[in-house]
């Protein structure tokens, strides 16, 4: 008996000779397994990206602090280099708020006799800024705007 080169002895699956036929209720609860292990799987892996997040919020405010820090310390060795500068060309410094207008003041005085050799900002300037501010509350000012 010759055998034709393009036969072949494997069954297909689901024959009637023997070879295992697949039912609905084998496939569906393979079905429900997987989709239960890949449930677990995604809730695991959410599970996971909340703890990198917590982690990372965590470490972004602890560099944070860390960086505010550093800057309030190089302010205050900046500051303190200034004034080092500054008195030794037998110069004063001085640094305020005008409370009226809210704004920062810079003032370059004579270490021996006190005479303001420059202000930033000017007091005329402070003046005008002073009116603004205190025209702003009332609800007037120097410019008028029509809508």
């Amino acid at each position: 008996m010759e055998v034709s080169s393009y036969t072949s002895n494997i069954q297909p699956y689901g024959s009637q000779n023997g070879t295992k036929i697949a039912s609905e209720n084998d496939s569906d609860s393979a079905r429900s397994v997987s989709v239960n292990k890949e449930a677990e799987r995604m809730d695991k892996l959410a599970e996971d990206v909340k703890e990198r997040q917590a982690d990372s919020a965590q470490a972004v405010e602890k560099l944070s602090k860390e960086r505010k820090r550093i800057n309030e310390e190089q302010r205050a060795k900046v500051m303190e280099q200034m004034h080092e500068f500054v008195s030794s060309l037998n110069k004063g410094l001085s640094f305020r708020v005008d409370e009226e207008s809210g704004r920062d003041v810079v003032t370059i005085y004579e270490a021996d006799t006190g005479d303001v050799i420059r202000q930033i900002p000017e007091e005329e300037i402070l003046v005008v800024l002073r009116r603004l501010a205190r025209d702003q509350e009332h609800r007037s000012g120097l410019l008028m705007t029509k809508v």
